[in-house]
């Protein structure tokens, strides 16, 4: 054999093998770009599916009416359960319910709940 005869396939060789890593690089890149957008597209189609997939999870009998924001982190709500209205406090160190409100419209807010002292767990 010459050697000119041991070059050629060699040089075939190295040159089929700069190309299958240039395809094989562009498939990875082109996986990488498919993936990237089924993401992106399944986050869109999420906005749109999500009230249907939510819709055996909702009540009807509870809601919140009203909410008002009293600082950066505390919010009073005013909630309705059934034919109910009461009032809420959220945010800061716990959350407080502030009572059931009368529903006839009287002007008078609902009473603070009572602070429960030791003397009357010994009285029970």
């Amino acid at each position: 054999m010459s050697a000119t005869g041991l070059l050629t396939p060699q040089a075939g060789s190295l040159a089929h093998g700069t190309g299958s890593f240039a395809s094989a690089w562009l498939a990875y890149l082109a996986s990488f770009v498919i993936v990237i957008a089924l993401i992106l597209l399944s986050r869109h189609g999420l906005k749109y599916l999500e009230p249907y997939l939510l819709k055996g999870r909702r009540t009807r009998s509870l809601a919140i009416v009203e909410s008002l924001a009293i600082d950066q982190r505390r919010r009073l709500s005013i909630i309705r359960y059934n034919s109910r209205t009461g009032l809420i406090l959220t945010g800061g160190g716990n959350d407080l319910f502030l009572g059931w409100m009368d529903e006839q419209g009287s002007s008078q807010p609902p009473s603070p709940p009572s602070p429960i002292l030791p003397a009357d767990l010994h009285a029970g």
